[in-house]
């Protein structure tokens, strides 16, 4: 990597254009109060990096062509890029997306008759407790006070599927 420099600018002089990937590049002629020397090439003709008798900073490097060596001056730019947006952390809305996880999970125990429904709220809170302590729990979270209702199928539920969907067989597969 080039090492960075800090000059007077002395000379500014355009000195014609080129074609690159990037539609047309303006080149200009820079000269330093230092010595330094070499070609800029900026896509505006207004170029205004490099202002005559402004210090700028600047990198120059060099390369050989033809048995000729040609200096190439770049602005130094202190922008960083990206990064991105990172939001502020919010303990609120851990504890919520901790409430609504282990909601979730009571429910589930209740749908597979696990717990009764009225143990809901009882079972999230023990739950909730535990994911906020540092040691597991002693007990199990809960003890039904009765059975779990063992669910029953619908009596008015066809048994046979032609009854559901009809005779026709009119499916397309």
């Amino acid at each position: 990597m080039a090492e960075s420099k800090k000059a007077v600018v002395t000379s500014v002089a355009a000195n014609g254009t080129w074609e690159s990937n990037y539609g047309t590049m303006y080149k200009f002629e820079i000269a330093f109060d230092n010595n330094d020397a070499g070609e800029y090439s900026s896509k505006s003709n207004a170029q205004d990096k490099f202002v005559q008798g402004q210090e700028a900073e600047y990198t120059i490097t060099s390369r050989e062509y033809n048995g000729n060596t040609y200096y190439t001056i770049k602005p130094v730019t202190n922008f960083q890029g990206g990064g991105g947006y990172k939001a502020k952390a919010d303990p609120e809305k851990d504890k919520r997306i901790a409430k609504l996880a282990v909601l979730k999970s009571a429910t589930e125990l209740v749908c597979h008759d696990k717990v009764l429904a009225s143990d809901l709220l009882a079972v999230a809170d023990k739950m909730l407790a535990w994911v906020y302590s540092d040691s597991k729990p002693t007990t199990p979270a809960v003890q039904p006070s009765t059975p779990p209702v063992q669910q029953t199928s619908n009596p008015h539920a066809p048994t046979n599927p032609q009854e559901a969907f009809g005779n026709d067989n009119d499916l397309p597969f």
